[in-house]
């Protein structure tokens, strides 16, 4: 494979002992499990946060592309602040940076306020999983790199699994700026605890550094934020109805043509693309897009299927969704123990999307009344994805490089994680929102006095209220209330059922892909 020179490998970790040599892989465990939390949180909770500063929740989709882009952005420099920081400060500050953006997002007053203190927060972690994974990779020696990759692994899960369980109990005392609060004093303990463990590689002599590419990082800025803008607006308003949008994504389109263009040709860009070369790279792209899209997507659903839909308290829903994703830690020790006798990976990742698929579906057809029994085998089944998906595709899409290419790699693929989850936020609010109103014009259109059903219910609740000691005319007007509160709730849980319907359709047509002879012809040479 051809590739552009590659950024000097790191130097050997200094040799460590003692309590340091076990602090070193709890500490980058504990950071990228941070970031977990941190987006697991967010998903799982927006509609509490959005309730919370008085917005639609279609206004936070500004919050999870200004992650998003500011995540890319921060992917981008994250190299270029290594060779001038090194690991152990570049991780460091961003943690302890990523604390003090943690206190702007729990002061937001407004969905803008919160945007931009999720902007700064998405620059500084975005780049956490790639950071410490390509340091798991360059710091440990081949027969150390196993123990430390499951200790980053389990600590992803884990965060993952607390992030519904704990955030529910605090969201339910506190309310949703417990969710940003939390994560503060974990960043500040987990950053010094970098600070500490993390051994001081990575930083370059200045005749070794990259070039800053101030421009190419300026128009990269520029087109990633027209086409967000974009995609936004047309969430409302199509191309035939704003015609500044077709200019604009034109020029997000060159723009970022151009960036990618001066990329691929420069001897030492910000981000390396020629691993793109190897069709076993780019399956496994497509693949990791298709998990993180529906892995996100179920998270919100499931969220506003267990409160809104069901009724469900946030600390009810919160402790259900916690506990059943805590069973994926459990299966991960299997999958660990018995990964080696898998020798047909890709049989794994097809088994992952049916799975999605039949999951989405099992919870399209649940009835308003479903018991929590019938809810556990679809939740539980949820959180084993990973195990069927994502670390199957880690295992063959990375394998085509060698360990000096194996970081340039690994950023692309963290780019793919954060404009997947930008895509999946925005992309099922708006379809919620979408069929909530559809949902809630049909059953309105059912409440009328010329409507015997409904006739008939308005005066039994009125006789109720009344006997319970209000006035007719209020009795009247509580009866009103009830009834819409009760049409909200149905619109609700209807709505989620078309995500999940939709949500199985994309987990089916990514199980196609991933069954799709073509898409697996160039990986058998890598199955072990």
């Amino acid at each position: 494979m051809t590739a552009a020179a590659p950024t000097p490998a790191l130097p050997d970790a200094p040799a460590a002992s003692g309590l340091r040599t076990l602090l070193f892989p709890l500490a980058i465990a504990l950071a990228v499990g941070l970031d977990y939390f941190d987006n697991s949180a967010f998903s799982f909770f927006i509609s509490d946060i959005a309730g919370g500063i008085g917005a639609p929740p279609d206004e936070l989709i500004w919050s999870s592309s200004a992650y998003a882009v500011a995540g890319v952005l921060g992917i981008l420099q994250h190299q270029w602040w290594v060779e001038r920081l090194g690991h152990r400060h570049y991780i460091g500050a961003c943690l302890l940076l990523f604390a003090a953006a943690g206190v702007l997002a729990a002061l937001s007053q407004s969905s803008a306020e919160l945007a931009v203190a999720r902007a700064l927060q998405g620059y500084l972690m975005g780049p956490m999983m790639g950071a410490t994974r390509i340091l798991i990779q360059q710091s440990f020696a081949p027969r150390e790199r196993g123990r430390a990759t499951r200790l980053f692994l389990c600590s992803i899960l884990l965060c993952s699994a607390l992030a519904p369980l704990a955030g529910g109990y605090l969201v339910a005392d506190f309310g949703w700026r417990a969710v940003f609060v939390c994560t503060i004093p974990v960043a500040l303990i987990t950053g010094g605890l970098v600070m500490l463990a993390v051994p001081a590689t990575g930083r370059l002599p200045p005749e070794q550094r990259g070039e800053p590419h101030l421009w190419p990082y300026v128009i990269a800025a520029l087109a990633l934020g027209a086409l967000q803008i974009v995609a936004q607006q047309l969430r409302t308003s199509p191309f035939s109805e704003s015609p500044g949008l077709e200019g604009l994504t034109l020029a997000g389109v060159l723009l970022l043509g151009a960036f990618l263009w001066h990329q691929w040709h420069h001897p030492r860009p910000l981000l390396h693309l020629h691993g793109l070369k190897e069709a076993t790279f780019r399956t496994g792209l497509m693949l990791y897009a298709l998990y993180y899209f529906i892995s996100n997507a179920f998270s919100y659903l499931v969220s506003r299927f267990l409160q809104a839909g069901l009724g469900y308290p946030v600390e009810n829903a919160g402790h259900l969704v916690g506990v059943t994703s805590l069973v994926a830690l459990a299966g991960a020790l299997l999958y660990f123990r018995f990964a080696g006798r898998l020798t047909r990976k890709k049989g794994l990742i097809t088994t992952g999307f049916v799975l999605a698929a039949l999951i989405g579906t099992w919870l399209a057809h649940l009835p308003p009344d479903v018991s929590q029994s019938w809810l556990l085998l679809p939740l539980t089944l949820r959180g084993l994805l990973l195990l069927f998906i994502a670390l199957p595709v880690a295992n063959l899409a990375f394998q085509p490089f060698a360990l000096e290419l194996y970081p340039h790699s690994y950023r692309v693929k963290n780019i793919v994680k954060q404009m997947a989850y930008s895509f999946s936020t925005a992309t099922i609010i708006v379809l919620e929102q979408h069929r909530l109103a559809l949902h809630q014009t049909q059953l309105a259109a059912n409440a009328s006095l010329s409507n015997p059903v409904f006739a008939s219910a308005l005066e039994q609740l009125t006789q109720r209220f009344a006997q319970a000691g209000a006035a007719l005319a209020a009795a009247h007007g509580l009866a009103l209330a009830e009834i819409q509160r009760v049409i909200t709730q149905q619109a609700n849980f209807m709505s989620v059922l078309d995500g999940f319907v939709f949500l199985g359709g994309v987990s089916a047509v990514a199980a196609g892909y991933a069954l799709w002879p073509v898409s697996y012809t160039h990986l058998r040479a890598h199955e072990t």
